[in-house]
């Protein structure tokens, strides 16, 4: 049935002028009056950007009375024990019900709403932009922005410390909650970086960074994107 209605948007939305932005609708489900979209874009969009895509598939799914469509980034996987990461949301509702929130109107004049859940393009410039007094003369091997806990984890390692691995995390206001000296493990050709006596680890491998609890540690719990 989700495969259906995937299939079905497709094939409607086809009918009108797609937006420039690149997206692709990764799961689609049938919530009261209505369904909710799973759409992948390639990096953080504005929000202009995101409520044409919303838009844009509401436009062939006027039959639904309640379309809500969440955005997520490149990383995310379905088989992440702790699901993906949304970082906007937007939300058309009855319109026979009148939402507070429904405060954005799009292109065809519809009332939504809009909500960044994680950081915004402009806020997830500054995190990047990140250079704090640890990192002097270190070499970075990855910035990577979470959404769901509103952090941004630096990976670096330093030459000085026979190239022993750091791990900084830092909150939205730059300022550091965690500095970890990760033990590296490798079992089966995966470099581990193991990050608490627990045994919580992670894995950094094509620009990914994936974290794996104690409690299961052959599952994935959540991964991200490198630099988004």
């Amino acid at each position: 049935m989700k495969k259906m209605l995937i299939a079905c948007l497709v094939v409607l939305t086809a009918c009108h002028s797609k937006p420039k932005t690149a997206f692709k609708i990764l799961k689609s489900e049938k919530i009261k009056d209505g369904a909710k979209i799973d759409v992948q874009v390639n990096n953080r969009i504005s929000k202009q950007e995101m409520i044409d895509i919303a838009a844009y598939i509401k436009s062939d799914s006027s039959k639904y009375n309640n379309l809500q469509v969440d955005y997520i980034l490149p990383g995310n996987s379905y088989q992440n024990k702790g699901g993906i990461i949304i970082y906007a949301t937007a939300a058309y509702h009855d319109k026979a019900i009148v939402a507070p929130a429904d405060t954005v109107t799009d292109k065809d004049n519809n009332l939504l709403s809009f909500e960044f859940v994680g950081f915004s393009p402009q806020k997830a410039k500054e995190l990047l932009a990140l250079d704090p007094k640890e990192m002097a003369n270190k070499h970075i091997v990855g910035k990577f922005i979470d959404d769901n806990t509103k952090t941004i984890s630096i990976i670096y390692t330093d030459k000085a410390e026979n190239n022993q691995t750091y791990i900084l995390e830092l909150d939205s206001a730059g300022t550091v909650v965690s500095a970890i000296a990760p033990m590296e493990v490798t079992a089966n050709g995966i470099k581990k970086l193991v990050v608490s006596q627990q045994g919580d680890y992670m894995v950094l491998k094509d620009s990914i960074l994936t974290m794996y609890s104690s409690s299961d540690t052959d599952k994935p719990f959540r991964s991200i994107k490198q630099n988004l």
